[in-house]
């Protein structure tokens, strides 16, 4: 009998491999070691377990905590409230003229993929698994993936392991792996398998796979469906290859576009069979019937319904100029649970803007300069207005002139991208734009939060424009990374060490507030 055939690694696979090891249990450590151990917020898990023993619904026996879940609350007719309210009699005060139903079922507020990623641990150990645990372990594996698209732009080891750092430890990803909670587990997973389909896209060059890692990022977060763009985009040279001179039809190519189709809709189908199951609408996601949006007081919040393009402006303040708290004792700098602007969490993703413009130097020298006097302006106002010394802040600006410099600066990026038909630079951008114009329409811009936690949801794309912006990294490159890292840090510690530490904050400052 002949023996086995084997399959040496060259040196050079033994070493990625090694290290991408090395950064996947370095980053499970970082992130299980500096977040808060345990969550109170597992709905997911609970999810989970109630579809081991099989129900959509969650009863009361196979959940965790189900007097503080997000609900979404449905009998068959429309939007109800239980008999037997766990949170008694408050929860009806809060609605207008409710409708109590004897077959008023919870269910779960948001995307099932989580849920079902965990209902394997579900089945051997119930509700005794650690959600927070599970969100760690899922980042860190985040790590060989972002690893493994880097080294497909750079050779150079340093610049590899930086942007992979910048990945992992400068954006507030690492809050939210770190953290396991309800919205942040699913924002987890969800950037997991965006940076998969990103390496399939780029790296792997399998468009099945590429779909259908769109398509398990989409149960996770329902606007990753929208990162569909980045793959189709990115593949076009698969499906239409440049021919001049020959007509679209002939140089049509069916197979990659048939294979992205296929890869992503088993999992709209499983979605669309999931919503018909619990809610009798393949379409309906359980947002419609969701008692937040019947709730007395949050009316001002969903005054014009769930989406609606007028909720813009809510997130433009967010995502651009949300500073964090400063004031004159106690812990001097802390997180505001209303956010923080995008670029103040992770400054170097400015560096994606400047793929194409940092060809002409002058120009994207005084972009760089106006976009840093802006900057400087808003933390300045941050310090300002925290002692109360004064009361005008850039954001009084008429007609947000304060923030030209930024959409100057997208809008440039974005230009010279098309003009030098740059399919990775405009396959990244169409993702950001389509998922960022369905999140700013959206009534809540995250509720409690460190950073602007949507932005999540295009933060893999971002950072994909830094990596093909720093083919080799620079010492202010390396610099703006390690205030990214410090910052992020600062976060990490200063809400889930600091602020209930031994059960009260430490030296009984303020750590974190709105």
């Amino acid at each position: 009998m002949s023996a086995a055939p084997t399959f040496p690694l060259s040196a050079e696979r033994r070493r990625v491999l090694r290290l991408s090891v090395v950064l996947f249990l370095a980053t499970f450590l970082i992130y299980w070691l500096s977040g808060p151990l345990r969550s109170a917020f597992d709905f997911q898990l609970s999810q989970a377990n109630n579809i081991v023993h099989g129900h959509l619904d969650l009863l009361p026996e196979y959940t965790n905590n189900l007097g503080i879940l997000e609900r979404v609350l449905y009998d068959g007719e429309g939007f109800c409230l239980p008999l037997d309210d766990p949170r008694g009699e408050q929860a009806a005060k809060e609605i207008e003229n409710p409708r109590f139903s004897a077959d008023c079922r919870h269910y779960m507020q948001h995307s099932l993929g989580p849920a079902l990623l965990q209902v394997p641990l579900a089945f051997f150990f119930g509700l005794t698994v650690n959600q927070t645990l599970v969100s760690a372990f899922i980042g860190a594996l985040t790590a060989p993936l972002a690893f493994g698209i880097t080294r497909r732009f750079s050779r150079h080891l340093p610049t590899q392991l930086g942007l992979t750092v910048l990945a992992l430890f400068g954006t507030q990803f690492f809050y939210s792996a770190a953290d396991g909670s309800v919205w942040h587990f699913a924002h987890t997973t969800a950037v997991f398998f965006t940076f998969a389909a990103i390496y399939a896209t780029v790296v792997a060059r399998k468009a099945l796979l590429a779909g259908a890692l769109v398509g398990a990022a989409f149960m996770c977060r329902p606007t990753e469906i929208l990162a569909g763009l980045f793959p189709l985009i990115a593949f076009s040279d698969a499906w239409l290859p440049h021919a001049p001179g020959v007509a679209f039809v002939r140089r049509l190519r069916l197979r990659p576009l048939v294979e992205l189709a296929v890869g992503v809709a088993p999992f709209i189908l499983l979605t669309m069979v999931l919503n018909a199951m619990r809610f009798g609408n393949p379409f309906e996601s359980g947002y419609g019937y969701t008692e937040q949006i019947y709730q007395l007081s949050l009316r001002d919040t969903y005054i014009h319904g769930i989406f609606d393009p007028r909720y813009m402006a809510r997130h433009v303040q967010v995502f651009w100029e949300q500073m964090p708290n400063v004031a004159a004792s106690g812990a001097f700098v802390w997180p505001s649970w209303a956010g923080m602007a995008m670029w103040a969490t992770s400054p170097p993703l400015f560096y994606g803007l400047f793929v194409h413009l940092r060809r002409f130097n002058r120009t994207s020298l005084a972009v760089a300069l106006s976009v840093a006097i802006v900057c400087g302006l808003l933390l300045a106002s941050a310090v300002w207005l925290g002692p109360n010394l004064g009361t005008w802040r850039p954001t009084s600006a008429a007609l947000g002139l304060h923030l030209a410099p930024f959409w100057v600066l997208v809008a440039a990026a974005i230009t010279l991208a098309v003009a030098a038909r740059d399919r990775l630079v405009l396959a990244s951008w169409a993702a950001i734009i389509a998922i960022v114009l369905v999140n700013w329409m959206f009534a809540a811009t995250g509720w409690a939060q460190y950073g602007y936690r949507y932005g999540l949801d295009f933060m893999p794309f971002v950072w994909l424009l830094v990596v093909l912006a720093v083919r080799r990294i620079q010492w202010h490159h390396a610099l703006l990374i390690g205030i990214a890292v410090v910052i992020n840090l600062w976060a990490v510690l200063w809400i889930f060490k600091f602020s209930n530490w031994f059960g009260g904050p430490l030296f009984d400052w303020i750590w974190v507030s709105y």
